[in-house]
């Protein structure tokens, strides 16, 4: 097994770590958006009082998952401040930036802008022997 790699630019493991909280993010967001839906249906979820909530299984995964978005959108947006006044001290910090910024911009939105993005991050990273 390879050793882990070590990231001697803070910036660049401040970035690193916003993408991880970003996909997980996503990833919980994904569950609870299925989860909401098998509740709805199978449940009608809205149309319950709190306590018939408590009684279904599923509801406290539900429940789980919001508590869990709230804590990763507060240290989400701490990363983000900590990462704007930080100019960047290698090619491998800017392809980081760049990365954060290319999950930012939503390709439904402004797909030419998020293509413009993701091609730079990639162009530099190629550039710099794949750092």
């Amino acid at each position: 097994m390879p050793a882990p790699q070590v990231v001697a630019d803070p910036s660049v493991a401040i970035c690193h770590r916003w993408l991880a909280i970003d996909a997980e993010q996503r990833r919980l967001q994904l569950e609870w958006g299925t989860l909401e839906g098998r509740l709805m249906t199978k449940h009608n979820w809205y149309q319950l009082s709190p306590n018939q909530r408590a009684a279904i299984p599923e509801g406290a995964r539900l429940a789980e998952i919001d508590a869990r978005l709230d804590v990763l959108e507060i240290e989400g947006h701490a990363l983000l401040k900590a990462m704007r006044p930080k100019p960047a001290k290698s090619i491998e910090a800017v392809v980081a930036n760049l990365s954060v910024a290319a999950r930012l911009i939503f390709v439904e939105d402004h797909p030419e802008a998020h293509g413009l993005i993701t091609r730079a991050a990639r162009d530099l990273a190629a550039f710099s022997g794949g750092k």
